[in-house]
Parts: structure tokens; C-alpha cells; sequence
């Protein structure tokens, strides 16, 4: 497997158009979740990905491997929870490309994650473990499954990616920044955005930042995400500005996990890191131009049209 990454899958249901969800509305039903949205586009562009997690015995979970499984993301290593529900959410844009998203997780089969459940055979044939800062917030087991994981993977020389993907409503008035640390300092990759930077190095300097990872941490490459205004990539001797791509951006959700999902396959590829940073770039982008986390991941034909500046043609 070229890259396995742990995490929740919620169902997504979004009001159509701009409609307040107060004063109700019409909703789709989508999937949300920053790890499979980054297993999704790394099977896009070309490379085998599996998900490791934990869903309910329901109609939601049903959904959610569903949607999933037509990506062709390998789900061997999900389990089902006969206890527990599958999470879910609600997400709505207002007209001014603000979102705001409401969580019904606490308690969700996905926080049952444990270390029993990880199959180490799973992880350590795999090229890449990704995981996120989203994960071990959920519970104590889920921090401890994820940790059991980091080990498995450090043990048998898989990469392991990092991208803390901090939010804030999870963190429900705790710091966490010692726990995104410690995850950095267990990984050989750091996919951050320029904030979750700013915020836990103090800085809002770049050339600072960067001196400050790679003078604490052991690690092989970061990128720093910094939406429209592009991107860094850097290694320890290299750091690359990778210019913002140029598009009609209506949902900037999932576009994080698009960027990680380009620079990723970029490594899988055994491409420079400016390279890998265009492509994560080129990811991110695009992801902005459709509602919902996984409809604006591109292929790798499309991905690699736009690099080499071919018209794509999408209708």
C-alpha cells in the first residue's frame, strides 16, 4: 500500500444553495473527513491508499464505507461498532464563501478507535502513514491508537506525514499544542498551515518558522499551507515559495487535504520538492472550486495537464 492513514469519517449534510440552516433547508448528504479526503486524492493521482477506522452499525456508516469504497480506497481495516453511531455534521457557506460547521461526534464509534484494532502487518507495507492533529483530540484511545501506529510505522521504516489540522472546537478550551509537538517530532513529513504555524512556533515569520522546525524536530520535508497566498516547501537545506493557483474558489473546506494529498504523491513519485509543492498547490486549488470536501480532487490525468499548462477541458 503506498500510503494508510487513521481517522473519522462523518456524514456531511449541507443545506443547498446558501440557506440558513436555522430557518431550515434542503440538504445533500456528503462525506467529511481529512484523512480519507487525503486517501481519496492520493487515489486519484495514481497511488493505492487504505483507511483505518471505526463506524457505527447504521445507515450513516453504511454511507460512509459506501462512498469510500466507490473511490477505491481499501476499508479492510475499518471495524463496525454495534454500540456507537456513526458522526455527523453540518456545514453551511454563507454568500460571503464563509463556513461554518457544527459537530455531532462526542461519543461516535470513531472515538472507540484502539490499538487492538490496528492490524501492524497493515501499516508496516505501506510507504506512508498519514495522520492528523484531528485524531488523537477525539480520546484518549484514539491518542493511543494513533501513538501504537507512529511506533508501528517508525519501526518498520514508513514515513510517517503529520498535518495537526488543528480545530479549535475540538479542542473545547484545552490546549493541545504539547500533543501537536509531540506528533511532529514522531513524523518525517509536516504538511501545516501558515496559522497552525504562527500559532505554535510563535511567529509569524516564515524563515523563522522554518528555522525553528528544523532545528527542534528530525524532520524531512514541511510545507507550510498558506491558502490564496500560496505555499512553502522546504527540506533541510531547500525551501521553495510555491505561487498560489489561480481559480474561482467557492468552498475552501477540504483544500488542506488536497494540498496533502499532491505534495504526497509528488514523494510517491520520487519528484523534487518544488514539484511536490506545484502539485500540492495544483490540489488545493482546484479542491475550492466544487462544494463538498472530495469533488474538486483531481485525476492524475487533470493534474498533469494543468502543470504542464494544457487546457483542461471539463465540459
Amino acid at each position: 500500500m503506498d500510503l494508510v492513514t487513521i481517522g473519522e469519517t462523518m456524514v456531511s449534510f449541507v443545506p443547498k444553495g446558501f440557506n440558513s440552516i436555522q430557518y431550515g433547508a434542503d440538504f445533500s448528504m456528503r462525506i467529511a473527513g481529512a484523512e480519507s479526503n487525503t486517501a481519496i486524492g492520493i487515489r486519484k493521482l495514481g497511488h493505492s491508499a487504505g483507511w483505518i477506522s471505526r463506524v457505527g452499525k447504521d445507515e450513516f456508516g453504511q454511507f460512509v464505507l459506501r462512498m469510500i469504497r466507490a473511490e477505491d480506497i481499501d476499508t479492510t481495516q475499518v471495524t463496525t461498532d454495534n454500540d456507537h453511531k456513526t458522526g455527523i455534521m453540518f456545514k453551511s457557506t454563507s454568500p460571503s464563501n464563509e463556513t461554518r460547521v457544527s459537530y455531532y461526534r462526542d461519543l461516535s464509534a470513531a472515538t472507540y478507535l484502539e490499538p487492538s484494532l490496528i492490524n501492524k502487518s497493515y501499516i508496516a507495507n505501506a510507504k506512508i502513514l498519514h495522520i492528523t492533529g484531528i485524531t488523537p483530540i477525539l480520546s484518549k484511545s484514539c491518542y493511543e491508537t494513533l501513538r501504537y501506529a507512529i511506533t508501528t510505522a517508525r519501526a518498520n521504516h514508513t514515513l510517517v506525514s503529520f498535518d495537526p489540522n488543528i480545530r479549535f472546537k475540538l479542542w473545547k478550551n484545552q490546549d493541545h499544542s504539547d500533543m501537536m509537538k509531540e506528533l511532529i517530532s514522531l513524523s518525517d513529513i509536516l504538511l501545516i498551515g501558515r496559522e497552525e504555524a504562527d500559532f505554535l512556533f510563535y511567529s509569524n515569520q516564515i524563515d523563522t518558522i522554518f528555522e525553528m522546525i528544523f532545528s527542534s524536530y528530525n524532520l524531512q520535508y514541511v510545507a507550510i499551507k498558506d491558502g490564496s497566498r500560496g505555499a512553502w516547501a522546504a527540506d533541510k537545506t531547500h525551501t521553495h515559495f510555491i505561487p498560489a493557483v489561480k481559480c474561482k474558489s467557492i468552498d475552501p473546506i477540504g483544500a488542506g487535504d488536497a494540498f496533502n494529498a499532491g505534495f504526497l504523491s509528488g514523494l510517491l513519485d520520487n519528484l523534487d520538492l518544488n514539484t511536490c509543492g506545484r502539485l500540492g498547490g495544483i490540489a488545493g486549488a482546484y479542491a475550492t472550486t466544487t462544494f463538498g470536501d472530495i469533488e474538486g480532487l483531481l485525476s492524475k490525468e487533470e493534474m498533469l495537464d494543468i502543470l504542464n499548462n494544457k487546457t483542461v477541458v471539463t465540459r
